[in-house]
């Protein structure tokens, strides 16, 4: 059992002034950091002082642990287990319609025609009329709410919470899967068009939208954020993009390794003797009480991860469809975020994206963290709870974003 950690133990990875501290490689174990790229600094043993000016750079130490014993998988069940004690005691699953003391939750708020185009939203009770927006895109099976486990169903109202307690609004999207290479593209562009229209009416800014996406969300995406003809009559939309953890998306000409199911899905579960591991995709035992197979929340149907129809794509086409030369280009800041403890392919993905957009130059380089003890989950589980080494850095960049 992690043990509690107090408002007092909360550190970041913020200077003094504000600035975000870019830790793009954590070499060693313990105290050597570098940067990898332009900027040219290092953060190592011999400066330990400024390290002690930035706080910790990673979760706690018993949880550390955990994390480390499961290893660098996808482990949804035993991650949760560590980090729901450190949660509310509510959450959807009390039979509360509102559970966070000054927080407004909306439950599946339509964004377009299909009964999966559904949205959460979070708007703190006070507030100013114009706050910032974080727009949040699920991995997994694109549940809004996970489902492995019911432990899980915490997450991920965990960002919802972060986001109003910093002055912002949230919206949590469901999003789900698209025979067609660009169809969850789409649905990007179609809940942000929405929010522009509505988000108003919460007391957001739909003129400062900021999209944060977790591991399979970061391909419609990237997708997304590379198709100018999918953005709406506004442009992107967003001021500022956070892809965390992400699955592959087409950057042709550059490559990263494959992803294969064996990489991320081995062993999950045992460190917690928990004899399901990965229950969204392969049963209901997490699943929200009343909701349809298929729904928000409810049993996965197999449809729910059903890959682009037809053959592999010519290498000609993925070069017509690369989000890589609008990133490039881009208006909008992108901060690239992984964990120490994320599967070897995704690591090798992020770290391909990072530098093929650097090879633009400095002023479209993004920002490309690689967190200590942090895994594929504990990245998005940590958030808004006393373990802030991943909330912190990105706070840092949305405040920091003009």
């Amino acid at each position: 059992m992690p043990k509690a950690y107090s408002a007092a133990s909360r550190s970041t990875l913020i200077p003094p002034d504000g600035a975000v501290m870019t830790l793009d490689r954590f070499r060693s174990s313990k105290h050597s950091l570098s940067l990898i790229g332009r900027s040219g600094w290092i953060l190592c043993a011999g400066v330990m002082a400024l390290a002690a000016n930035v706080g910790r750079a990673e979760p706690p130490a018993d949880i550390e642990a955990a994390l480390v014993k499961i290893g660098p998988i996808v482990d949804p069940v035993c991650t949760a287990k560590l980090y729901r004690p450190l949660m509310p005691k509510n959450d959807i699953t009390s039979g509360v319609s509102q559970p966070y003391p000054g927080i407004t939750v909306t439950r599946n708020q339509s964004f377009g025609p299909d009964p999966k185009d559904v949205v959460d939203i979070f708007s703190g009770k006070k507030g100013s009329a114009k706050r910032t927006v974080l727009v949040y895109v699920p991995g997994g099976a694109g549940n809004k709410i996970e489902i492995q486990d019911k432990a899980a169903n915490a997450f991920y109202d965990n960002i919802g919470r972060f986001a109003t307690q910093h002055g912002m609004v949230a919206v949590l999207m469901q999003r789900k899967a698209s025979p067609t290479w660009d169809g969850g593209a789409k649905d990007i562009s179609s809940v942000l068009q929405w929010v522009e229209a509505h988000i108003g009416d919460y007391g957001g800014d739909p003129q400062r939208i900021f999209i944060w996406a977790h591991s399979a969300g970061n391909v419609p995406l990237g997708t997304y954020l590379g198709r100018p003809e999918l953005w709406g009559p506004v442009g992107v939309g967003v001021k500022g993009a956070i892809l965390m953890s992400g699955a592959p998306f087409d950057i042709a000409p550059a490559k990263a390794p494959t992803l294969a199911a064996g990489d991320v899905l081995a062993a999950a579960g045992k460190t917690c003797s928990d004899k399901v591991g990965m229950a969204s995709a392969a049963g209901n035992d997490g699943a929200l009480p009343g909701v349809p197979p298929g729904g928000p929340g409810g049993p996965p149907l197999s449809a729910d991860f059903i890959p682009p129809a037809g053959p592999p794509p010519s290498a000609e086409i993925l070069l017509g469809r690369s989000s890589l030369p609008e990133l490039k280009r881009a208006a909008f800041k992108v901060l690239i975020v992984s964990g120490e403890l994320d599967p070897k392919a995704l690591l090798a993905f992020s770290q391909t994206l990072h530098d093929a957009i650097c090879e633009a130059g400095s002023a479209h380089c993004p920002k490309y963290l690689v967190l200590k003890g942090q895994s594929h989950v504990s990245l998005v589980f940590s958030i808004d709870t006393p373990d802030d080494s991943v909330s912190g850095p990105v706070l840092a960049f949305i405040r920091g974003t003009r």
